[in-house]
């Protein structure tokens, strides 16, 4: 998934440089998550839809936590904040596991 997201987060006209670093950024964290707990891989899918870059990562993971990414981590908590900072880049965040696998949806407005 490498630097994929930053070349495709082009297509959306007007995106801010600032904002291309969020989606490569939040997308990388999503893309560690796959490997290290989705069963070592995942699917990335980028596209532009009604003023945003839509970015959505499947794998075969299952997230035990439905809050997992929006309740704070403990202070001295070692690991576990990627969901937090993809929570707090993306404009919107929404989450699907099941028994067949995750997908996490992010959105980024177009100004």
């Amino acid at each position: 998934m490498g630097s994929r997201p930053r070349r495709r987060a082009h297509i959306a006209p007007r995106l801010p440089s600032e904002r291309l670093e969020d989606v490569a950024l939040a997308v990388g964290e999503l893309a560690t998550n796959s490997i290290r707990h989705g069963g070592g891989s995942g699917v990335l899918r980028i596209w532009a839809d009604d003023g945003h870059v839509v970015c959505e990562v499947r794998d075969g993971g299952h997230l035990d936590d439905r809050l997992a990414g929006r309740i704070p981590a403990a202070p001295r908590q070692i690991g576990g904040y990627g969901l937090l900072v993809v929570n707090d880049l993306a404009d919107l965040v929404r989450t699907h596991t099941g028994p067949a696998g995750t997908a996490i949806r992010l959105h980024f407005l177009v100004p």
